[in-house]
């Protein structure tokens, strides 16, 4: 798989290109650069049924990740170990609600059993984990820029911070946060944490005043052996991996409804809440 980018499409580049730089030259997104090579069939989805969360993650990954770049053992094994400090065996639950209306079925995921009970542990820490792997695997040293309103900022630090000893001195983070404008909890989460490989800054100002600077600090640094990688959203190893979830919840509503999993006619809509558009 080759990725290129969203404002450019002569942009060529290897998934480990893409992930270890944020954004692309020229600001924009890394995108596939044939989705076609990534799609499910029927029959992928069958056989996935029966397969763990960290056993999904790897099989829907491996279709963005040349085995060139990352062997499958080695890839199994960062899946596995991205959900091992999660509360729950089943690390994503599908609960169905109950309604007034028994014709009606509605399920939700819960996406917050991770170690900092946030959705964005189940893409940070596994998109953490791959650019530890290349980090280790290169002998070159990462800086993670990251701009948080609460959430992403958390997952982050966790995730770095709790990297095996021999990957730390290649990945290290450096987490914005609005002073006064995120909960306590989340400051306590980003603050209380003593790692040599982890700092914290508060600024002045709204929760997404830091991201041009960061964008036009990322864009300036795309060479060198001390490698700056931004880790928001728009880094493409996290819509990845964030995928796995809405995969995982197909299959489990389909277990429970006895659906012919596939099946056209027996559709599963999935509502996503969701907070700013940014243009």
């Amino acid at each position: 798989m080759r990725y290129t980018s969203t404002r450019d499409h002569s942009v060529n580049v290897s998934f480990e290109q893409a992930l270890t730089s944020g954004y692309a030259p020229g600001g924009g997104l890394f995108v596939p650069a044939e989705f076609n090579l990534a799609k499910f069939s029927t029959e992928d989805l069958r056989r996935w049924k029966a397969l763990s969360y960290a056993e999904l993650a790897y099989e829907i990954m491996r279709r963005f990740i040349s085995v060139d770049e990352i062997s499958d053992g080695d890839l199994r094994q960062i899946f596995a170990d991205s959900y091992s400090d999660f509360e729950r065996e089943e690390i994503v639950p599908v609960v169905p609600l109950k309604l007034d209306d028994e014709n009606s079925k509605v399920y939700v995921s819960e996406l917050f059993h991770g170690p900092t009970y946030c959705f964005k542990d189940l893409g940070m820490k596994a998109c953490v984990n791959l650019l530890a792997y290349f980090g280790f695997k290169r002998k070159r040293r990462t800086t993670l820029v990251v701009s948080t309103t609460g959430d992403t900022g958390p997952a982050a630090m966790h995730a770095v911070c709790g990297l095996p000893e021999k990957v730390k001195p290649y990945l290290n983070i450096l987490v914005h946060f609005p002073k006064g404008q995120i909960s306590k909890l989340q400051r306590r989460q980003l603050t209380c944490i003593d790692s040599p490989n982890a700092r914290v800054v508060a600024f002045e100002g709204g929760g997404d005043d830091m991201d041009i600077p960061i964008k036009r600090i990322l864009l300036a640094s795309h060479s060198g052996d001390n490698v700056l990688c931004g880790i928001n959203s728009y880094n493409i190893g996290r819509p990845l991996t964030q995928m796995v979830h809405f995969v995982w919840t197909y299959l489990r509503v389909a277990e429970r409804e006895h659906l012919e999993v596939g099946d056209s006619v027996q559709m599963v809509d999935i509502v996503l809440p969701t907070g700013e558009l940014s243009v």
